[in-house]
């Protein structure tokens, strides 16, 4: 097989800044992976962790994984048709083991592992972030990581169903299993925790209060249905604060800004049988101060992979939600920019100043 790269725009990670390169070279395919021309990329917190050292990241490096584009190249055994437009996964399962057969991919031992990075320049390795690397013109990835998407859904939306909601609604309706009725926290109003509070509506949810250091995002989180806000100068604030709109505490709470102080107090929220599930990425070696009996009285604390669901299940089924009207994503896209403002962005999500950010590589709708 040629493995001759070839060329293509990316946004670079050099370990000290984030630039445009023409000069990064892609492989083609080889088997059981495809070649997917990206359309856009959302800018999710996780992609600028290795930027802020909360995760270990060998450079330089393609950032990128929440994204949608299209097919171009298929490798010998793949079944994915070229010109299929898809949206990206970072589970690259191994379909075989038995959480794979049982439909629980985020638990495949596989789905973890390093791969080769299909990047290079100058015929050094430059390392594919997550196993997909999204901030390019083109990546190759497994088969299994690419989920056909309706063409009637705009590419800001059909990307952050990868990621974003995916995970959220996961979280919620799989991993919570939230009830209608029920009263919900969620800390931290990005990406994720938006999304949490689109599916406890969705879930019927009785009283969904949300909590973030920027009041800026009042409007939005009620947007989504918050019923309340609250802008803490302390995490020790948020329990007696919590408390006060919800007697008791809440049923569900959802930790969505990677912060241990908010994880405590979303513990230390919880009424008798509630669940807390963290879906927010702390920095590595990160511990939280848990009094143990704060879990008796049937509480949860439980752990969230991509949402804990099978993407190839739930994406599908997020997407017909989005097609029938029952789920409205478009007021959380902020802002599409092309690569060479990716700077911007990426302050802009740093500073609170928007929702959802995107970067714009090419068309699919």
């Amino acid at each position: 097989m040629n493995r001759t790269g070839v060329p293509v725009r990316a946004l670079v990670w050099d370990g000290t800044g984030l630039h445009v390169d023409s000069a990064i070279e892609v492989r083609p395919p080889g088997p059981g992976e495809v070649a997917v021309d990206i359309a856009m990329a959302g800018l999710c917190h996780s992609d600028i962790s290795p930027m802020e050292g909360r995760i270990p990241q060998p450079t330089p490096a393609v950032l990128g994984h929440e994204a949608v584009g299209a097919v171009t190249a298929a490798g010998p055994g793949t079944g994915v048709p070229v010109g299929q437009r898809v949206a990206l996964t970072v589970l690259r399962r191994c379909g075989e083991c038995r959480h794979c057969r049982e439909g629980r991919p985020t638990l495949c031992p596989a789905s973890g592992r390093a791969v080769d990075s299909p990047f290079s320049r100058g015929g050094d390795v430059v390392h594919q972030f997550v196993r997909i690397g999204a901030f390019a013109e083109r990546i190759v990835v497994a088969q299994e990581q690419v989920i056909p998407m309706p063409t009637e859904i705009s590419d800001p939306v059909a990307a952050m169903l990868g990621c974003a909601t995916v995970t959220a609604f996961g979280a919620v309706e799989d991993r919570a299993r939230l009830r209608a009725g029920e009263t919900v926290l969620v800390t931290g109003a990005g990406g994720i925790g938006l999304n949490a509070v689109l599916a406890a509506r969705a879930a019927g949810a009785d009283r969904i209060v949300v909590v973030d250091r920027n009041p800026a995002k009042e409007r939005i989180a009620r947007t989504c249905g918050a019923t309340d806000f609250l802008v803490p100068s302390d995490p020790a604030q948020i329990v007696p604060a919590v408390q006060a709109l919800v007697p008791g505490g809440v049923d569900a709470a959802f930790e969505c800004a990677g912060h241990t102080g908010l994880l405590e107090a979303s513990v230390k929220a919880l009424a008798w049988g509630g669940r807390a599930v963290i879906l927010g990425l702390p920095p590595t070696g990160a511990a939280i101060d848990l009094v143990v009996r704060e879990l008796f009285h049937d509480k949860s604390l439980l752990g969230c992979r991509m949402g804990s669901v099978d993407p190839h299940r739930k994406l599908p089924e997020l997407a017909e939600r989005v097609l029938r009207g029952e789920l409205d994503l478009t007021p959380l896209v902020s802002a599409v920019v092309p690569p060479e403002d990716a700077g911007r962005l990426v302050d802009d999500l740093r500073h609170g100043r928007i929702d959802r950010g995107f970067l714009r590589f090419g068309s699919t709708s």
